[in-house]
């Protein structure tokens, strides 16, 4: 009798674990099936609540290592990223996971109480937001991310950033948990939901709201263009016979997008460097290309100047001047250790086109410059990016979400990824990979652009303090609670 006892709770143990890791894993990462993060906590939760302490925390641990595994799996053929770097980011965000789940268990089978669901859901937007102001990976892992297919859903981000994602995804299955847990006391169980799903339908009736505000601002045409280049040819791309090779192929593209009515051409990031030798003949070719076809010309370029070497944007003005310069703030560890970082905020205001602002790449991953821009009150967002095949849909939706919580298109092309146009809305105008082309990938679409700023961008992460603060609220109200049961 104790051995088949013992068998069924290892079946119970095996089946939540492998349910539940599928379904985080081909939600998060590089898959993306958005609506399974939804279902992949329930059968876990269900679990921790109904077993033992070690049980539960065992469970959670395997299950969140393996269900979040899949950029593991995808960097392990590349040099980008560390493996052992990115193994220990997953063991440290599992072991958070593993706490706040035996803490949710503990709190809910010591005293019944409708508010526990909000534990988790409080508590892992805290860990998520926390991170992201201290890690040098910003907001990379945030769940959030999965949900840019929700449009929606993630219409919310525009007021409490995607923190308030996050929190749904954690409230909504950790809520059904508990009310399955309470299932035998029907007004519990249904005090246990009521909040919940208020909180979900309005968020769902402002995003439906939102999504149908029409938008009457000025349409820009944008070409997106990259060709095809290995590591080693990025590696060479200072040398000045492969330069001069590339950006001959850049110019046809230009001219191709450019006689299909692109207004603003934008290029990839480092599509050569710049040596001090042949960066002023290089910069003229661009900008003559820029004067020829009439158009506004962004470009990312890897840039020496004296001592300091730059990951920088420029903008030639269809008049073939520079009209802007930015340099990249957030570098690439290791990768990019040579780097001088920057700290300038790039605009550029038309007359008739809106106002503009320029961020490259793992920018996106950060609060900040896409903040900064919003209040300056820029509506669209130019990301010469890189990318590395494997990350290239991730790398994506976080620009298409910055642009939902800041309230502005995003234009991003990617050497090894997508090129990409999004709404302020995160709707997708167009969206090409060029991860696997042995060709000139090219994309032209228009974007309208609405007013720009947000109130997120005005208020910041207001939500991120507010979840820490309600953490700690309830942690107080469970301690009091606890202290008048043991009186």
């Amino acid at each position: 009798m104790v051995n088949k006892e013992a068998g069924k709770r290892s079946l119970w143990f095996i089946i939540t674990v492998m349910v539940s890791s599928i379904g985080y894993y081909f939600s998060t990462g590089i898959y993306n099936c958005w609506i399974l993060i939804w279902l992949a906590p329930i059968p876990l939760f269900i679990y921790a609540l109904e077993s033992q302490a070690v049980a539960a925390a065992l469970a959670g641990f395997v299950t969140y290592f393996m269900g979040f595994s899949s950029m593991i799996f995808a960097y392990s053929g590349t040099v980008v990223i560390p493996i052992w770097l990115l193994v220990a980011g997953n063991i440290l965000n599992a072991i958070i996971f593993t706490i706040l789940l035996v803490l949710f268990r503990y709190m809910a089978s010591k005293k019944k109480y409708w508010l526990w669901s909000f534990v988790l859901a409080s508590g892992w937007t805290a860990f998520e937001f926390n991170t992201s102001l201290h890690s040098p990976a910003g907001s990379f892992d945030s769940i959030a991310y999965t949900q840019v297919c929700n449009l929606p859903l993630i219409q919310i981000a525009s007021v409490t950033g995607g923190w308030g994602v996050t929190f749904l995804l954690m409230l909504i299955p950790a809520s059904l948990a508990l009310a399955w847990h309470y299932r035998k006391e029907a007004k519990l169980c249904v005090k246990t939901m009521v909040l919940p799903v208020s909180i979900l339908i309005l968020t769902v009736a402002f995003g439906l709201y939102r999504l149908n505000v029409p938008v009457q601002g000025p349409g820009v045409k944008i070409g997106l263009g990259s060709v095809p280049m290995s590591l080693e040819e990025l590696r060479s791309s200072g040398q000045q016979q492969i330069a001069e090779k590339t950006i001959a192929r850049y110019i046809q593209c230009i001219e191709v997008l450019s006689h299909s009515g692109a207004e603003v051409i934008l290029l990839p990031e480092k599509i050569v460097s710049l040596n001090l030798n042949d960066q002023a003949d290089i910069l003229a070719r661009l900008a003559a290309a820029a004067r020829a076809q009439q158009i506004t010309l962004i470009a990312g370029l890897s840039v020496q100047e004296d001592s300091k070497l730059s990951n920088s944007a420029y903008i030639f003005a269809p008049s073939g001047e520079i009209a802007k310069k930015y340099d990249k703030q957030h570098l690439l560890p290791l990768a990019e250790g040579r780097y001088s970082a920057g700290e300038e905020l790039c605009i550029s205001e038309t007359e008739d086109k809106g106002v503009w602002g320029l961020a490259i790449c793992k920018d996106m991953d950060f609060e900040e410059p896409s903040r900064g821009y919003s209040q300056k009150g820029i509506n669209l967002l130019f990301v010469p990016a890189l990318d590395f095949k494997a990350d290239e849909w991730l790398h994506a939706r976080i620009a298409i979400m910055r642009g939902v919580e800041e309230n502005f298109a995003v234009a991003r092309a990617a050497q090894w990824g997508l090129l990409s146009l999004s709404s302020n809305k995160g709707k997708v105008i167009a969206m090409t990979s060029n991860a696997r082309e042995d060709n000139a990938v090219l994309v032209l679409g228009e974007i309208r652009l609405d007013q720009g700023k947000s109130i997120y961008g005005r208020l910041g992460n207001w939500f991120g303090y507010f979840s820490e603060g309600l953490f700690i609220f309830l942690l107080l109200i469970f301690l009091l609670s606890k202290r008048k049961m043991n009186e």
